[in-house]
C-alpha cells in the first residue's frame, strides 16, 4: 500500500503529459471487493485505471512484464501498482486462484477481457474470464470504457457498478450470456462511433 501513495502522485504527474482526464469517479465504491473490467489499449491503461480509482487494482500482467530487460518501465509499473504475473498462454489454476483469493479479501482487480492491446477504436471480443469470476464471486462489476486520441485526449470513462445475475449452471453454459452483459456495459462508455467486432467464443479456460 505504501508504494501505491508513492507512486500515485509521481505516475499522477506523468499522466499530464498525456492529456489524461477521468470522467465517473463518483460511480467508483471506496471501500469493498470490486472487479473492474476495461477495453484496453495501450500500456498507460493499468496505471491510468489506478490513477482514476484513486485506490490499488490488481491487474493481471503478462509474466514477461515482470522482467526488467523487456522494458524497466513498464516492470516498475506493474510493481508498484500490484500487478501478478500470469501465462498468456495458460493461464492455469493458480492465476484464478489468486484472483478470486484477492476479490475475497476485498480487494480490487482489474481485467481487460479483450486479452491484449489494440490501438484502435474497435471494441473486440470478450474472453470469458471476467464474467467467470463475477458469477464466482458475487461481486461488483466497474465497467470502464478507455479512449485515446494521441496527442489530444486520453479519456478513462468509469461506470455505475453492476452484479451479474446469480445463473445456475455449468460456467459453459452461463458465461457466454454474462459476458455479453458485460461487454455492453464496456460499450455503452465508449464513443457512439466505435465498431463492436463480432462476439466470438473466449478462450480462457475456467474450471468447470
Amino acid at each position: 500500500m505504501i508504494r501505491f501513495w508513492i507512486g500515485w502522485p509521481i505516475f499522477r504527474v506523468v499522466a499530464l503529459f498525456y492529456r489524461y482526464r477521468c470522467s465517473g469517479y463518483e460511480n467508483v465504491p471506496r471501500k469493498g471487493p470490486l472487479l473492474v473490467v476495461a477495453n484496453h489499449n495501450s500500456r498507460k491503461d493499468p496505471v491510468a485505471i489506478n490513477l482514476a480509482l484513486k485506490r490499488p487494482v490488481r491487474f493481471m500482467a503478462k509474466k514477461e512484464a515482470f522482467d526488467p530487460r523487456n522494458s524497466l518501465f513498464e516492470c516498475l509499473m506493474v510493481r508498484i501498482f500490484f500487478a501478478y504475473p500470469v501465462d498468456r498462454e495458460r493461464p492455469g489454476p493458480e492465476a484464478v486462484r489468486r484472483t478470486v483469493e484477492y476479490l475475497e479479501r476485498g480487494e480490487c482487480v482489474g481485467i481487460f477481457p479483450e486479452g491484449t492491446r489494440h490501438d484502435d477504436s474497435k471494441l473486440y471480443p470478450f474472453t470469458h474470464g471476467a464474467a467467470y469470476f463475477a458469477w464466482k464471486t458475487g461481486v461488483p462489476v466497474l465497467p470502464v470504457g478507455i479512449t485515446e486520441d494521441k496527442g489530444k485526449d486520453y479519456h478513462i470513462n468509469i461506470g455505475k457498478p453492476f452484479r451479474v445475475p446469480k445463473l445456475e449452471g455449468r460456467p459453459h453454459k452461463v458465461l457466454p450470456e454474462l459476458t455479453r452483459l458485460i461487454r455492453d456495459k464496456v460499450r455503452e462508455l465508449l464513443p457512439p462511433d466505435w465498431e463492436v467486432l463480432e462476439e466470438e467464443e473466449g478462450s480462457i479456460q475456467v474450471p468447470q
